[in-house]
């Protein structure tokens, strides 16, 4: 009887002892898991869940234009001065063409301001980069006129009755409504849509302005 007793008693002892190691061993076992898969896991579920996660296609917000080339024609008139506006004016500055057609309405008005906005943010690099409005009828000329007080630093041009098919030609597809980086060497670069991101525009011209040894 007390030889069973005793038997009895260790085998209590014996699974006593053995359930802190088997726990430990289930817990060495599920560190070692999430060691090698929960970091997967969690990658998974931040590009399923939140669109910040998701890889950018390019590195360029714009539509970048390819293959890069001369803007063909530029032959503008300054609305104050009377003076011709041409690629030689706007070399050595980065310039943002905004191609304007009829009046500028609430969008053109917001992006304009974007636009001056993201100057002041460039800092330093503020004066690398100057932005014009290309009025192509009287209606945008006179829109871009009423807009002076708000943009001073905006150059306002407008070009000669009947060249409108030549000028947007040499803009490409859908200029109208749509802003052009233009480098200092009178190259077309990026073009901007209508609903462009002002926060894209502007890493843009950061990238390019810190890599760039011109303008």
């Amino acid at each position: 009887m007390k030889e069973a007793a005793d038997n009895g008693v260790q085998s209590q002892a014996q699974i006593k002892s053995s359930s802190p190691s088997k726990l430990k061993s289930r817990v060495m076992m599920i560190g070692i898991f999430m060691v090698f898969f929960g970091p997967i896991f969690l990658a998974m579920f931040l590009y399923f869940n939140l669109d910040i996660w998701h890889p950018a296609k390019t590195m360029n917000h714009g539509e970048l234009i390819l293959p890069t080339a001369p803007l063909k024609l530029l032959d503008l008139t300054d609305n104050d001065s009377g003076k011709p506006v041409t690629l030689d004016t706007l070399k050595e500055r980065w310039t943002l063409i905004y191609v304007g057609e009829g009046g500028c309405d609430a969008n053109c008005e917001a992006n304009l301001v974007k636009v001056r906005q993201l100057r002041i943010l460039l800092g330093r690099d503020l004066q690398r980069v100057q932005y014009l409005f290309l009025a192509l009828d009287a209606s945008a000329k006179d829109a871009a006129d009423r807009l002076a007080q708000v943009h001073p630093r905006m150059m306002r041009t407008h070009i000669a009755s009947g060249t409108e098919d030549k000028q947007l030609t040499a803009f490409g597809d859908n200029p109208v409504g749509a802003f052009y980086l233009v480098d200092p060497l009178g190259n077309l670069v990026l073009r901007y849509s209508k609903d462009y991101k002002a926060r894209g525009m502007l890493r843009d011209l950061r990238r390019l302005l810190k890599v760039s040894k011109i303008g």
